[in-house]
């Protein structure tokens, strides 16, 4: 089989590899054709910068591998999280430069924290801690333990105020609903009054100044 010299490979390759090159000596281009792409391709990169499509370019993936477009490595599946939306059930960057990319979109607006609370509520940690300063570090409800917990309203996303883990819990597991938590508070009462009667009868009188003696005085 007829070879030529491939000045990237270093060794001969059979010359099917070698396109046609009427200028060179020998009619065949200096270097094989997979050599031949790649110079072709980074002399395009460096006059038109980096292509933003998400695939490799003269590379071969195989079976169970994926290609990441930041660091540029064929990596096996394990390399990547899952995404049920892609066509490989893989994200399209490994964990690391997922992971990078993810800090750099927390940093770019302003933290870790602020990025959260904006993507759920629509703040930033700057307004959170106001609102907390407002309220003098406490939950807007019972004022005393500490708020932790950013309540909005489920219907229109509106903020309201920063409230404990007790109370946030206990206004969702009432539904937000007005009428629930003044019937709750209503039967609290009812059955605190209740008790509170059942202790003076059991103490001997239902008159909460004492009992009275033979003469009718206290």
């Amino acid at each position: 089989m007829d070879t030529k010299f491939c000045r990237d490979c270093g060794e001969d390759r059979p010359l099917t590899e070698f396109t046609r090159n009427r200028n060179s000596r020998d009619g065949y281009a200096f270097y094989c054709g997979a050599h031949a792409r790649r110079r072709h391709n980074a002399a395009k990169d460096r006059r038109d910068g980096k292509p933003k499509r998400r695939h490799p370019r003269d590379a071969v993936v195989p079976e169970g591998h994926k290609w990441c477009p930041d660091c540029e490595q064929i990596l096996p599946f394990a390399s990547f999280g899952r995404n049920a939306a892609s066509k490989t059930g893989r994200t399209s960057y490994c964990k690391p430069c997922h992971n990078a990319r993810g800090r750099r979109s927390k940093d770019a607006v302003g933290g870790e924290r602020t990025y959260h609370l904006r993507r759920r509520y629509g703040i930033t940690a700057a307004e959170a801690d106001a609102m907390l300063a407002t309220q003098g570090g406490v939950c807007a409800i019972c004022r005393a333990a500490p708020a932790a917990h950013v309540d909005h309203d489920h219907d229109s996303g509106a903020v309201r105020a920063l409230l404990c883990f007790n109370c946030n819990g206990g206004l969702g597991q009432f539904r937000d609903d007005p009428w629930l938590l003044r019937r709750a508070a209503f039967y609290v009462e009812h059955h605190m009054n209740e008790q509170g009667i059942a202790r003076l009868r059991a103490a001997g009188t239902d008159d909460p100044d004492g009992p009275a003696d033979a003469s009718g005085c206290q």
